[in-house]
């Protein structure tokens, strides 16, 4: 039995080694950012928001346009009004037409649109990010699950050898067939469960390549984030609350809103506009000879049934809308910061009295192990320290992955992870 618990140690130790062509996690995460479709989303959206800003810059600049027109109407009978409206009519122009003064809701426009551009920046990092965490997760569960199922293994080792020894001893008469059946019983339902550990594992590795495109047999490499990881003061943490990607986006919304109330109130103003035709033909008559001409267009609302003010009372609303929501989501963000950082170091301090307990129990095992071939300790009680040892060593490579992930979600909270720069096609 000695040699089986050496053998158990030496796999344990082999885990630690990683194949060199093992997948690390930050590359299935560079294979997730090629093939998420929620990414590529979020670009598109922020190529559209761009265009808008070059839409609305567009409005600023002069609008030029080649204008022909030939129209044929019946020959008027009085010569005075052919002269002004000749059978044929021919003019090819070009217009320019300026805008001059909107009650400075043009620049807000654009400063608005800018403001949404920057929202939808942050909002694409924000996605990565997410997607960082969905793929670590999906990366964890696998390491779990497969570290869990060589546990179940080289657990069965174990109680088959068991099986065998206590057979042997049964027909020397040194133990009686009750004891063989209850270690053949706890066998059985050890590969029961590693069967359903199979299942969930092909499950996991199914996620797995969903979620970042590589294939679902990947060797992939156990990253062990968390190993001695001493955490800052929670205030440190709590600082960074302004750096998070979704607090910055709604910061921007906020600011596009503020825009919205100028865009509105912009409306109550006077608006000016410059137009310039220049006529490479006109119609024959009085204005054949006049090649061009300008206009200044001048307009003052005066009353339009309160729609503007309506309109400035809605963004006003919207501000205030935006301005409640940055408040939640600061708070939202305060909170899981709080809540992961006590996560973490509840989750470490488990870790460490976990090592303590597994290291106990393969002790307890190997003493009553010893003397129950002395006669001193019974049976079950062998069964109990070998089912306390399996236990504890489970709940000890669960917990260490676990850790690791706690760590990535308290990293994620405080944006000390950050959205990696994707380089573009």
């Amino acid at each position: 039995m000695r040699t089986n618990l050496k053998l158990f140690l030496f796999v344990f130790s082999l885990l630690s080694l990683q194949s060199a062509s093992a997948a690390t996690l930050q590359e299935a995460f560079q294979s997730a950012l090629q093939k998420n479709e929620t990414v590529g989303l979020s670009k598109e959206r922020l190529v559209q928001s761009q265009e808008r800003v070059s839409q609305v810059r567009g409005g600023l600049y002069p609008q030029v346009a080649l204008n022909a027109t030939h129209m044929i109407q019946p020959r008027p009978s009085d010569p005075v009004a052919r002269e002004f409206f000749p059978e044929k009519q021919t003019t090819i122009n070009l217009s320019a037409n300026q805008v001059l003064f909107r009650g400075l809701r043009e620049f807000a426009g654009l400063r608005q649109q800018k403001d949404l551009v920057a929202s939808q920046e942050e909002l694409r990092n924000l996605t990565m990010v997410q997607l960082y965490q969905e793929v670590a997760t999906a990366y964890l569960s696998v390491l779990t699950l497969e570290r869990d199922l060589k546990n179940l293994d080289v657990q069965v080792k174990l109680y088959e050898d068991r099986v065998s020894e206590l057979q042997t001893r049964a027909r020397r008469g040194e133990s009686n067939s009750n004891e063989v059946l209850t270690a053949q019983s706890t066998e059985a339902a050890l590969k029961a469960e590693a069967q359903l550990n199979r299942g969930q594992l092909r499950m996991a590795r199914e996620n797995f390549a969903f979620v970042t495109g590589l294939s679902s047999e990947e060797v992939l490499n156990d990253p062990n984030l968390a190993g001695g990881k001493k955490l800052a003061p929670l205030a440190d943490y709590l600082k960074r609350v302004e750096e998070r990607y979704d607090v910055k986006a709604a910061r921007e919304q906020f600011s596009a809103m503020e825009e919205e109330v100028s865009i509105a109130k912009g409306a109550h103003w006077p608006s000016l506009d410059l137009t310039g035709n220049y006529y490479f033909k006109r119609p024959e008559g009085f204005t054949e000879d006049l090649n061009w001409d300008l206009q200044f267009r001048f307009t003052l609302p005066i009353f339009e049934g309160g729609s503007t003010q309506s309109k400035v009372r809605e963004a006003a609303s919207k501000r205030m809308e935006a301005d409640l929501n940055l408040s939640r989501i600061r708070r939202q963000a305060t909170q899981e910061i709080s809540s992961y950082y006590e996560t973490f170091q509840t989750r470490q301090k488990q870790v460490e009295a976990l090592e303590k307990s597994a290291s106990l129990a393969e002790k307890n095992y190997q003493v009553m192990q010893r003397d129950y071939r002395r006669g001193l300790s019974r049976n079950i009680d062998v069964q109990q320290a070998l089912t306390d040892f399996r236990t504890a060593t489970r709940s000890l490579d669960q917990a260490r992955f676990a850790v690791q992930l706690d760590l990535i979600h308290l990293q994620i909270a405080s944006a000390e992870i950050t959205a990696p720069a994707v380089k573009e096609e």
